[in-house]
Parts: structure tokens; sequence; C-alpha cells
């Protein structure tokens, strides 16, 4: 059964302040994810992504198409115990502690006795707020407020957790440890859906990456599947004797001299392979030859750029 599927989703609000008017948040979305699987989720503020998460959560209802969560509708009570959720912006009463908050979450998802203080110190340690469990939350910074709701999200040990912007307002320490927690997750079999806007965390944690765009799918699959065949970056890098530098600039209209090495940059695949074979026949010495890929934020913000001119 998987964890999440959404069959050609489609949301449309009313204007906040013209009735008339309608705005399609989400626009005919369909995908899947896997049990045991990170999946993170990309998009430019607007494009979709908390309203998507809210109708995962069965907070809002679609305006059309099919979501199942474990192969039921969301917001079933039975799938609720399966699902840890942390919202973009959590809010928590700040006169409590993080012990109590976290016993009180745990009582809603029905842990009871001896075992939900033993449980609640376990989760605080791991997001490491143990040693400031008997603090109000009002003397909590940002980050330990983020914490602490990463915490509430796991406490009933979910086979599903899903996280809105779950690094956000952490410091690079703090972003270390919850990244740790969410391959953590992972390692233990649970199925992990994050939205960032941090694309380094969002390449260096998912197994897939789903690139929505104007409430419509963009892209949805490995970095790998979602880098197109033209963006890789072939290159070349060589040495020779140094009398023999000037013939390889007459020979080579794409090779630049690059710490006493040769650089040659190469157009495809079929240009790499070609000019491989030239610098070897020539006895040159090869030091270096591969394809680069491009960064997630490089392919990202590629498409909205050139989505952008294409409207012009």
């Amino acid at each position: 059964m998987k964890p999440i599927e959404l069959k050609n989703v489609r949301k449309v609000f009313s204007h906040p302040m013209k009735v008339w008017t309608k705005i399609e948040s989400v626009k005919d979305l369909s995908f899947s994810m896997e049990q045991g699987e990170i999946i993170g989720f990309v998009g430019h503020n607007g494009a979709g992504k908390t309203t998507t998460i809210k109708m995962i959560m069965g907070f809002i209802r679609p305006t059309s198409g099919e979501i199942s969560v474990f192969g039921r509708k969301p917001g079933d009570r039975e799938i609720k115990r399966k699902i840890g959720f942390l919202p973009e912006r959590p809010y928590f009463y700040s006169e409590l502690t993080a012990m109590e908050v976290l016993k009180y979450f745990g009582r809603l998802s029905g842990i009871n006795g001896s075992f939900l203080a033993e449980k609640a110190e376990n989760v605080l340690k791991k997001v490491g707020l143990f040693e400031d469990r008997n603090r109000k939350l009002a003397s909590y910074s940002k980050g330990m407020l983020q914490r602490i709701g990463l915490a509430q999200a796991i406490i009933h040990d979910p086979e599903l957790v899903i996280m809105d912007e779950p690094m956000s307002g952490l410091d690079p320490i703090g972003r270390k440890e919850v990244k740790d927690i969410i391959r953590g997750l992972k390692k233990d079999g649970k199925s992990v859906i994050f939205s960032s806007h941090i694309l380094s965390d969002i390449e260096n944690l998912s197994d897939r990456v789903l690139i929505i765009e104007h409430g419509k799918l963009k892209s949805f699959g490995t970095l790998h599947e979602i880098i197109r065949p033209e963006d890789v970056r072939y290159s070349i890098e060589f040495g020779c004797d140094h009398g023999m530098r000037d013939a390889v600039f007459s020979l080579f209209s794409r090779v630049r001299l690059v710490s006493d090495r040769f650089v040659l940059d190469c157009t495809d695949i079929r240009d790499f392979n070609t000019k491989l074979s030239e610098v070897v026949a020539k006895g040159y010495t090869v030091f270096n030859a591969n394809g680069s890929y491009p960064s997630l934020e490089e392919v990202v913000f590629k498409d909205i750029q050139e989505e952008g001119n294409g409207q012009h």
C-alpha cells in the first residue's frame, strides 16, 4: 500500500476580496510515493506546496481528483495514527515546557502510562532538547521551537512523516541535526515527504524530487532523471610538455589552461568521446574525464528563468 497517492488533484479557492474570482492553486497534480523513501518537495512561494500538503493531511479537500493515504481518504482516524506532521509555522502554548508539550501530544496519539515519559525523553534527546526539557517554551529560540515541532511529529512513531519547511530558522548545526533525524527515519523504514526552499538540503536528502510550478507538476524523479541530457557538462583535464602547449591551443577551440593543466569543454557526450580520443592519440596525459551534473538549484532556477523568458 502506497503511503501517498494523488490522481489529477485540483484545488480552487475563491479570491478573498473578489468572491466572483477563482484562484487555481493546484492544477491536475498526480504523483505517488513508495514506502521508506524520502521525497523532497520544491517550488517557489505560492507554487502550491503547502496547499498540497494540507490536502494530503485532510485539512482541506480537493476541488476534484483523488488523494489516498495508505489506501484511505485523508483525515481517516486510523490513518492519522500513522502520520506525523510538522507545519511550516508550528505554534505551542508558551507557558508549557518541552516535556509537557510532548506528553500532551503523546496522550493525543494514544501513548499512556510510564512509557510516555520514557518515550518523550528519548525523542527530546533525538532532537537535541533533552537538557532544556523543563524550560518553558517562552524562553525557546525559533530554532528550538522548530525542533519541538519535529519532536511532536515523531513522538508516536508514525509510518509517514510530512514536514513543511522543517529546517526553517535553524542554524547550520540545527539543520544538520534535523537532516540526521530525517535520515534516521528512513533507516527505520519510515516514509518522509518534506518541502524546503534550501535546495541543497533537498538534493542531499531526497530519493526523489518533486518540482511544482504554478500548481502543476514540473518534474518528479531522481535528480539524474529530472536533469536533461543537454544540461550535463562534459570536460577533459589533461597535461602535456611545455613545448607542446601552442599545439594544444591550435588543435582545440574550447580549451583553457588552469593551474598548469588544460581543461577542454565539450558540447555533448559525442563531442566528449571524439575529443577524448584525440587527446589520447596525441599522447597527452589525461588526469580527469567525466560528465558533471548541475545542482538542483541550477536546474530549478534555469527552468523558472526559461519560463519567464517565454512569457515575454
